[in-house]
């Protein structure tokens, strides 16, 4: 038989997140159906070892090409440094360290967790988000209101005091 990739879930007989279109012999007022699909810490882990993957390699990258970069300065006979030996080689050290973060259960059971635990925030809507940025405008305006004018008293204080 054939067997769905592990993402899809098979719920009432469909896959998870494909649109179930009405056979050619059924009514054509039937409404099309969606299945969501179900929340799977699993996969957001694996985005975040990817993405992890693709910093480390940028970083991994241009310290090789950095130290190569010094070593050249030293030594003339290693050679000016070139970017694209230097990314493949950080792009290859960054590839095993990503094959052995896959491979520890424990790190991606945390990874699993911490999605798990994104999972269940509730996010503000976007008009709590809008009164709480206008809260911090007007705050920060006061803030800035209060600290003027407390500079130009002690301005004209310490002018006073000198008797400039």
């Amino acid at each position: 038989g054939v067997r769905a990739p592990h993402a899809l879930t098979v719920r009432d007989g469909h896959f998870g997140a494909i649109l179930v279109f009405p056979g050619p012999m059924a009514s054509s007022t039937r409404k099309q159906e969606t299945v969501t699909r179900e929340f799977d810490p699993s996969r957001w882990a694996h985005v975040v070892f990817f993405a992890f993957f693709l910093m480390g390699a940028w970083i991994a990258g241009n310290l090789i090409e950095d130290m190569w970069d010094v070593a050249f300065g030293f030594w003339a006979q290693v050679g000016r440094p070139q970017h694209l030996p230097s990314i493949s080689a950080g792009a290859g050290l960054a590839f095993l360290i990503y094959i052995y973060a896959l491979r520890r259960q424990d790190w991606m059971q945390f990874v699993r967790e911490v999605a798990i635990e994104v999972s269940q925030v509730i996010w503000p809507t976007r008009s709590e988000t809008r009164a709480a940025t206008i809260v911090v405008i007007v705050l920060t305006i006061i803030c800035s209101l209060i600290l003027f004018f407390m500079d130009v008293v002690w301005k004209t204080t310490t002018n006073w005091i000198y008797g400039i």
